[in-house]
């Protein structure tokens, strides 16, 4: 190879490479490799494949049908609203319970074997006796995902609680504070890091559990709709509901990850 040639080579290599570091570029390259995935999929498999794997055409068309007949924002919000309103009774419960106990220890070491072997369990197996106790609509599902955000939430506000310097509750009561005052004050202060990590890790909990239940049993929800469309064979109407699970995944872990830079600009 000639002298020439290969400036010309490591020209390209490294125009190309300054291409891939920038932005543009790197959106570029995704859109590229997307691209070209779809369209292997749409063309390249065989007339009996379509059944099992079905293609990206019949997918969209699947999912624009579900967002014109309204489907698609009634399954959404059943499911955001199970969720939504579980974490908050799992937050709200477990924080409450947790400082209680935490601020208790007699009754913490009295009752801990029974709060052991509850938060041991893996809750998704109390999910058919929920259903038998509350059938498979919306209560038995904000029954479970609450129970798993609840124990989450009630064990890391206790050790938050215990991680507090005892020193320094002692020392605030020499001077006169009160319990109430130690409480507002202090410990409660001390305990938040804990609390707002516990909270940050429910909700994926929360998402992940609220999908389990629907799949198990229930006649609503983004769950619901990949059992519905799976237990027909209908591949296409399964695959737009799990590219609305993907979105929807995708959403909420970006809205985390904003909640969490946010917290550590607070913090510091």
């Amino acid at each position: 190879m000639s002298d020439l040639a290969l400036t010309a080579r490591i020209g390209f290599a490294e125009r190309a490479r300054a291409v891939f570091d920038s932005t543009p570029g790197r959106i570029l390259a995704r859109i590229g490799i997307l691209a070209a995935l779809l369209a292997a999929w749409q063309y390249l498999p065989g007339p009996g494949m379509r059944f099992w794997a079905s293609d990206p055409q019949s997918i969209v068309m699947a999912l624009l049908g579900w967002i014109i007949d309204g489907t698609l924002w009634h399954q959404l919000f059943a499911t955001l609203t199970v969720m939504s309103t579980s974490y908050a009774l799992g937050c709200a419960i477990g924080v409450g319970l947790g400082l209680v106990f935490g601020l208790l220890p007699r009754l913490d070491k009295v009752m801990s074997p029974f709060i052991f072997a509850a938060y041991s369990l893996p809750k998704i197996a109390l999910a058919p006796l929920l259903i038998i106790l509350f059938g498979i609509g919306v209560l038995s599902k904000v029954v479970l995902v609450t129970l798993v955000v609840f124990f989450l939430v009630f064990s890391s506000t206790i050790d938050g609680v215990h991680n507090i310097d005892p020193d320094l509750p002692r020392a605030l009561r020499l001077m006169g504070a009160t319990r109430a005052e130690i409480i507002r004050k202090v410990l409660i202060p001390a305990a938040l890091p804990w609390i707002f990590t516990s909270m940050r890790i429910a909700v994926r909990y929360a998402f992940s559990n609220t999908l389990l239940a629907e799949l198990i049993a229930s006649n609503s929800g983004i769950g619901y709709l990949i059992a519905y469309h799976s237990g027909i064979y209908d591949a296409a109407g399964t695959y737009a509901a799990v590219l609305i699970l993907v979105i929807l995944s995708v959403a909420l872990t970006e809205v985390l990850t904003r909640i969490e830079k946010g917290m550590s600009r607070w913090r510091a």
